[in-house]
């Protein structure tokens, strides 16, 4: 592969693939859930929960500047902490943290489907049933055609797609900041829109949704191998994206909170506007606070948004199915690069197919009324997978320290001795073991399980080749 990307390159790769359709949409199913007040602390304590994982992240970063690097920490550290079984549960890691990331844009394809038929038909079960699949294969299609340009060229547009995402945003918060409703009392709401008063309860209900948009703070790490001085760049670059990310999601929260007092929608999924009716989203409250310009304004950031995570999360979800296939433990043509461009072409064809498979039908089954809403299922079963893989990178980074501790680490958590390693770790594992197992709906549980165990008859087709 070539190197192509710079620090700064870096650092948006990993805004970019966190800051999606969530920023701007989600908002509103979690203030229907908790509320005002526990949605906006629901994000914080998110940020704040975030960061020892980034800490160990980053150490991790600078041991493995490879491709593929979340898999290829937790591949390398349990063939070592786990003879024998080792190497199977290092691939099903890199398997789920594929599937994460394949369910993850699945679901942000649909939240894009959603926005685009509310703008045109007034909601989304009110569009023709054709056109949640057409954007979705849509949405893919070009993402994938722009990842297949050299990854220099690919990370100069990153840039440019998230500095205009992160525009968008601050010119929402103006806007609510400038609109003469806008209040904090708004804002200061324990209670749901429903009446359900338990603030701590609250808080528990939509905390694995907030920290869902933490659950990607390591994708630099993908394309560590095409990152000038990865062992030191990448590293930066996972903790300024946390930093980064809190602050649009927090500040996000908060000026949507503040823009009006809520209800519940008739379905009980989402809050709206309590005397109009209007979807707590980014772009329909900029079309009440702003009239149609503004509308139109911010569902164009919104659908630019979604592209560019689109975009940066398949460059980063390539690199990691690349990863695995050179282990021997995914098809071969994964490993393969376009002579030209460089960039693993057949990984980026592979991944389009896939995506589009499971947004497409996932959008198909919400209409069919399988579920209530296939953006805010699927973005419930990713949190899930998310928070199992956050329980290992701790895991693994503890490990590291006994098998390997002459390997170089620029970034390294203490001067000397584990305790500090040792502290950052357990309690990363512990926060995503209650997220994962105590806050998570059974349904999102067995969604992301059932995705584990189909990775083991690959892993044993593979192995016995």
């Amino acid at each position: 592969m070539q190197v192509g990307i710079s620090s700064f390159g870096a650092w948006m790769l990993g805004v970019g693939a966190n800051i999606g359709s969530m920023a701007f949409l989600f908002h509103a199913p979690m203030i229907a859930m908790g509320g005002p007040l526990a949605a906006v602390t629901a994000w914080a304590l998110a940020a704040l929960l975030s960061v020892p994982l980034a800490l160990v992240l980053a150490e991790l970063a600078s041991m493995f500047p490879a491709a593929g690097g979340p898999y290829i920490y937790k591949y390398v550290a349990l063939k070592r902490l786990v003879p024998g079984m080792g190497e199977m549960l290092g691939f099903l890691t890199g398997w789920i943290f594929w599937i994460y990331l394949v369910v993850g844009y699945a679901c942000m394809s649909c939240g894009l489907a959603n926005l685009l038929s509310t703008s045109i038909w007034g909601s989304a079960q009110a569009s023709p049933l054709w056109f949640g699949p057409v954007i979705i294969t849509l949405l893919f299609a070009s993402t994938t055609w722009l990842n297949l340009m050299q990854v220099r060229h690919a990370a100069r547009l990153n840039n440019v797609f998230t500095l205009l995402k992160l525009a968008v945003a601050l010119a929402f918060g103006i806007l609510v900041a400038c609109s003469p409703g806008t209040s904090l009392v708004n804002l200061m709401q324990p209670a749901t829109p429903g009446g359900g008063g338990n603030f701590i309860v609250n808080v528990a209900a939509v905390l694995p949704f907030a920290l869902a948009g933490f659950s990607g703070i390591e994708m630099a790490g993908c394309a560590a191998s095409e990152t000038s001085d990865a062992r030191r760049s990448v590293p930066r670059a996972i903790l300024r994206t946390v930093a980064t990310v809190a602050v649009v999601y927090v500040g996000m929260c908060v000026a949507v909170c503040c823009a009006s007092p809520y209800t519940v929608s008739a379905d009980g999924s989402t809050a709206v506007v309590a005397a109009s009716g209007t979807v707590a989203t980014a772009p329909a409250l900029a079309g009440l606070l702003g009239g149609r310009l503004w509308e139109a304004a911010i569902t164009a950031g919104v659908v630019l948004s979604i592209t560019s995570c689109a975009f940066s999360g398949l460059l980063s979800a390539a690199r990691t199915s690349f990863s695995m296939a050179e282990t021997g433990l995914f098809p071969g043509q994964f490993a393969r690069l376009n002579p030209r461009t460089r960039v693993p072409q057949y990984s980026l064809v592979f991944q389009f197919l896939f995506l589009s498979f499971i947004g497409v039908g996932a959008n198909l089954m919400s209409r069919s009324g399988a579920f209530a809403d296939a953006y805010t299922f699927l973005g419930g079963a990713c949190g899930f997978i998310y928070a199992v893989l956050a329980m290992l990178y701790g895991v693994c980074l503890l490990g590291l320290r006994y098998t390997d501790p002459e390997m170089p680490r620029p970034f390294r958590l203490g001067r000397s001795g584990n305790q500090l390693a040792w502290q950052l770790a357990l309690g990363s594992t512990a926060v995503y073991a209650v997220i994962a197992f105590a806050c998570t709906h059974w349904s999102y549980q067995l969604a992301g399980l059932t995705f584990l165990v189909l990775g083991i008859p690959v892993y044993a087709f593979y192995r016995w080749r």
